[in-house]
């Protein structure tokens, strides 16, 4: 049985259009510019405006086109707000697709075959890519048949995905452009390696997509969206994963601080947060590598004012 059409109200419809992709970008931002400091031990506005602008990207043309039913309904009832929201959100990925071409223009070709391989799936990831069986009736609700292939859709890979884009990809997009000028080693104390990062990167994102999984697992059950809490069957299960995973994380890196804290932190909001918990709170999940990052940027500018006076 069909469900019936829930109109946001303006509030939501902002956070889901506009506020929602913005926050997150930042974490795009912490991570690039970490990675690109603790790595190459410079900050360059190329890879870092080229993570920011494609994830801002991704998230927003999902969440949009996610939202077309609330687009007919705002200009089915007239509602100016709504609009207004809505052109906000058109600005917001035109404004980005050309900062996005800005700074691609200006980085080697090997950037655009990074931004394809990584960045890529995540620009087409609810679009239905393949349809088998032949196409459906109109029905009164446009509803995607369940034969439809998406990425979204992949039995457990959802999450996965999202950590190789999230931490493989920003390495590549930032190893692309600065491996050619600057060598691999990092500027600050020797816990950190290329390696390890990555490592850490995609392990930590592909944890809070399970997160936002078991924020939406009631709506995805529903749906039978193939997410690993819908998969596992339990909020309670994905959360022991979770932990396990995370904690597997801080022994692994036991000797990096910055890790173990991120780590346990993480671990903290997996039992914190539950599929009852306000959307906001779960940003708190997506930047505990953010929260990591300007930790360390603090550390290292205490210990750079600290060898300065000692001059």
């Amino acid at each position: 049985m069909a469900t019936q059409f829930a109109p946001l109200t303006p509030a939501k419809l902002r956070d889901e259009l506009l506020t929602h992709p913005l926050m997150l970008s930042i974490g795009s931002l912490g991570l690039s510019t970490f990675m690109s400091r603790s790595i190459f031990g410079v900050i360059d506005w190329r890879p870092v405006l080229i993570c920011v602008a494609s994830d801002i990207l991704a998230i927003g043309m999902d969440h949009y086109f996610d939202q077309a039913p609330m687009l007919s309904y705002a200009f089915k009832t007239s509602n100016s707000e709504m609009v207004a929201i809505f052109r906000q959100a058109k600005m917001l990925l035109y404004s980005n697709a050309a900062l996005l071409l800005l700074a691609l223009s200006l980085s080697p070709p090997l950037t655009w075959a990074m931004v394809t391989v990584f960045f890529g799936p995540a620009f087409v990831w609810d679009f239905k890519l393949f349809v088998f069986g032949g196409t459906q009736k109109k029905t009164v609700e446009k509803k995607a048949p369940k034969n439809a292939f998406t990425i979204k859709r992949i039995p457990g890979m959802k999450a996965i995905l999202i950590g190789v884009i999230r931490g493989c990809g920003t390495f590549a997009i930032v190893n692309s452009i600065l491996a050619r000028s600057f060598s691999a080693a990092p500027a600050g104390p020797s816990i950190w390696n290329p390696t390890q990062i990555i490592v850490w990167s995609t392990i930590n994102r592909a944890c809070h997509a399970v997160m936002a999984d078991v924020r939406d697992f009631d709506e995805d059950w529903e749906k039978q969206v193939p997410t690993i809490p819908v998969l596992l069957k339990s909020v309670l299960r994905t959360k022991l994963l979770l932990t396990a995973v995370h904690l597997f994380t801080a022994l692994l890196y036991s000797y990096n601080p910055y890790i173990v804290f991120a780590s346990l932190y993480a671990t903290v909001l997996v039992w914190a947060l539950d599929e009852k918990s306000p959307r906001g709170l779960y940003r708190l999940s997506f930047h505990s590598q953010t929260l990591t990052a300007a930790l360390y940027g603090a550390v290292e500018m205490v210990k750079w004012y600290t060898s300065y006076q000692a001059m």
